[in-house]
């Protein structure tokens, strides 16, 4: 009894046809291009950003949640200073039926000081007795 399939050569010599290779380079071009020029663009930001969002801090730095706030907690890590806004609203008390003025303080994302952080480890790197400058 044979093992091979009987197709198995069919398929070899497909894959091998530089038409069947040009098709396939010609259909997936423009979705390669796209994904890689996104991952361009969201590398050259984060590169040279001041400041990340947690999430993107983690992820390139590839840590868990929960060791950055570790890290904020123990003051490895600064966040940057957000901008919070002061606002009031008229409401209407259900009960009395007075209108009540009440100021809010709504603070912005926290966000990582990238711009601390590379200092932080450009320090370090000058201190390090293994790297000579």
């Amino acid at each position: 009894m044979q093992t091979e399939k009987s197709n198995n050569g069919v398929a070899f010599d497909l894959l091998q046809s530089k038409e069947f290779l040009t098709n396939i380079s010609s259909l997936l071009m423009p979705a390669l291009s796209a994904a890689v020029n996104e991952a361009v663009e969201r590398a050259v930001a984060v590169s040279t950003s001041p400041t990340m969002s947690k999430d993107d801090f983690a992820a390139v730095n590839g840590i868990s949640k929960a060791v950055l706030e570790k890290w904020i907690a123990n003051g490895v890590v600064l966040l940057a200073p957000t901008p919070s806004t002061t606002y009031t609203q008229n409401r209407k008390n259900k009960k009395t039926g007075q209108v009540v003025e009440t100021t809010m303080t709504k603070h912005g994302n926290p966000l990582i000081n990238v711009a601390a952080w590379r200092e932080k480890n450009r320090q370090h790197a000058l201190n390090c007795r293994y790297i000579k400058p």
